[in-house]
């Protein structure tokens, strides 16, 4: 049986946060793996990114300056994408979730 849970490790010993159905003295095999905090994840993206720009393979992504379409591109660009006899995207979902 393989199951993941997290734990905390105070004072030597690691705790699950849920409790694990084993029965008692079981032997198990640990992988630890350390959860990085937001402020943790956040450095290792710029550490990365220092790193692939040192490399020169960085590719800086101007932003967009594109402004939103009016109603009437919608309309035109919602024309141009329907395929007759197709069943629209969002019916297909319904479909299938109501299937479930």
């Amino acid at each position: 049986m393989t199951e993941t849970v997290t734990a905390v490790y105070e004072h030597g010993v690691l705790r699950p946060l849920t409790p694990l159905h084993l029965p008692e003295r079981s032997q198990v095999e640990i992988e630890v793996r350390t959860i990085h905090k937001t402020q943790d994840a956040y450095a290792q993206r710029e550490q990365v990114r220092a790193a692939l720009d040192a490399a020169g393979i960085l590719a800086i992504v101007a932003p967009s300056k594109t402004s939103p379409l009016s109603e009437a591109d919608r309309a035109a660009l919602a024309e141009r994408l329907v395929v007759p006899g197709a069943v629209p995207l969002s019916q297909l979902i319904i479909e299938d979730r109501e299937g479930r």
